[in-house]
């Protein structure tokens, strides 16, 4: 089977710190706590749990005076002052573009504006945005507008992650809203808009697309989304280990890409196993 890349896959500047950070800490203790998975992998969880990374899900599970990594998505305020409160060791390993979109958010704040967040309430960016001030209304679709009091005067940002066209989509739907003022900053992650439109061009001209990634992950769920709507032929897997031969039957030119927490490791195993398939099934 003829197999295509997309140009633009796979770890993210932001994920390959993150990685990067972990990595070099493990090497100096034999435990290391991470206020949730430190991006949403499970192969890559696992292997850093190996060299000591341990997962927690709450303040309150980590031992006073340990070292604790901030994930890539980042922390509320509230847990890093709780964190400080314990007396342990931080390292944060937070995406510097969460980092702006939290600074943004904070400010918006500041000047008097009621912040309204587009994105999936309950993702780890989106939370810790949210927990960086007072009151943030979070807007998942349309369903959610009600949250906006009338006459307000608005800050919107995005989630990261999110697509041009569910930030824009949302948008009209906020501006049909009664309101004061609006000022809306673009806060989305220029690399998850490279690797959706490289992969919205790759899937127009393939028989199969496959998405790479965690089901757990967001930019690859909209990865998966964006191809599904340009290729009804697209599947969203985890590794080689979900694929199953019969959906490749009569294909002969399959499409790949992965998202950005999706170790480059996992891509290769893939494609080249894809590879050996190579003859139309």
């Amino acid at each position: 089977m003829e197999v295509v890349v997309a140009d633009k896959c796979g770890f993210c500047p932001g994920v390959n710190n993150a990685i990067r950070i972990a990595e070099k800490i493990l090497a100096d203790h034999e435990e290391v706590y991470c206020l949730g998975p430190i991006i949403h992998n499970k192969d890559v969880v696992e292997q850093l749990a190996e060299k000591g990374l341990r997962t927690v899900d709450d303040v309150e599970q980590i031992k006073a005076g340990a070292t604790v990594l901030i994930r890539s998505h980042g922390a509320a305020p509230e847990q890093m002052t709780r964190l400080s409160q314990k007396g342990v060791n931080i390292v944060d390993a937070t995406c510097v573009l969460v980092k702006r979109l939290q600074q943004i958010a904070s400010q918006m704040q500041k000047d008097g504006y009621k912040v309204v967040i587009i994105g999936d309430k309950n993702h780890p960016e989106v939370q810790a945005v949210a927990g960086c001030m007072s009151e943030a209304i979070v807007i998942a679709d349309e369903s959610d507008l009600h949250k906006i009091a009338e006459n307000a005067k608005l800050g919107v940002v995005c989630q990261t992650t999110q697509s041009p066209e569910f930030f824009s989509s949302m948008l009209c739907a906020i501006v049909r809203c009664s309101f004061s003022e609006v000022k809306v900053v673009n806060t989305l992650c220029k690399e998850a808009v490279k690797r959706q439109e490289s992969a919205v061009e790759l899937c127009r001209r393939v028989d199969i697309m496959f998405v790479l990634g965690s089901l757990e992950s967001a930019n690859t769920r909209k990865l998966a989304e964006l191809c599904k709507k340009y290729n009804k032929q697209t599947f969203h897997l985890q590794n080689w280990q979900e694929f199953d031969i019969g959906i490749g039957f009569g294909k002969k030119v399959a499409g790949v890409t992965a998202g950005a927490s999706t170790p480059e490791w996992i891509i290769g195993e893939f494609v080249e196993k894809l590879k050996a398939l190579d003859r139309p099934l």
